[in-house]
């Protein structure tokens, strides 16, 4: 799996063997196809990637000019795999990485961070509910105004239009993955 864009377009992410999957990274070209809606540039944005995995989608983002990336996810082996991908890039300046159970952890969250993130993925395993229930208690006062929440859930999963003060902008599927995007008002 390799960065689809940015200063580190083409370089290779550390992945996790194949018996481990619980970490299921978004495929590299549906992450290309989002990196494409969302556009190339990402000056100066602050990304927030929960159930960051491999730190991916976190990490394409700096590559493609976000300022700073917090990454949460709560298996210790994908902990260790973000921090040896921003090694490896050199990027542990430009980001955070917390272990922590989502999404309870949010508060913890929402205390270090206030009206911070312009850009959120929310990319849980399949078909546990925790897409929904994640963006359902999603703090608001982590998010700058009119920020992007992208959450990821396996094709047929409903997700409705509109949740809390969350709106869903677009909808586009991939096979058995399914992206929404939903903006904050």
């Amino acid at each position: 799996m390799q960065i689809t864009g940015g200063f580190l377009k083409g370089r290779k992410l550390v992945c996790p063997s194949k018996d481990l999957d619980f970490i299921r990274p978004l495929r590299t070209r549906i992450r290309k196809a989002l990196f494409d809606i969302l556009g190339q540039n990402l000056s100066d944005l602050k990304v927030l990637d929960l159930f960051a995995g491999t730190g991916a989608l976190g990490i394409e983002a700096i590559s493609r000019g976000a300022s700073f990336a917090v990454f949460v996810d709560n298996s210790p082996i994908s902990i260790s795999i973000i921090k040896k991908n921003l090694e490896r890039f050199n990027l542990l300046d430009k980001a955070q990485v917390f272990k922590l159970d989502l999404p309870k952890g949010l508060k913890i969250l929402s205390k270090k961070f206030q009206n911070f993130f312009d850009l959120v993925f929310i990319t849980p395993p399949y078909e546990k509910g925790l897409a929904l229930k994640t963006i359902k208690n999603f703090p608001e006062n982590l998010l700058k105004k009119q920020a992007l929440i992208i959450v990821e859930e396996r094709t047929g999963v409903f997700l409705p239009e509109k949740i809390n003060n969350f709106n869903l902008l677009q909808k586009r599927s991939y096979g058995e993955t399914t992206l929404h995007i939903y903006q904050g008002s």
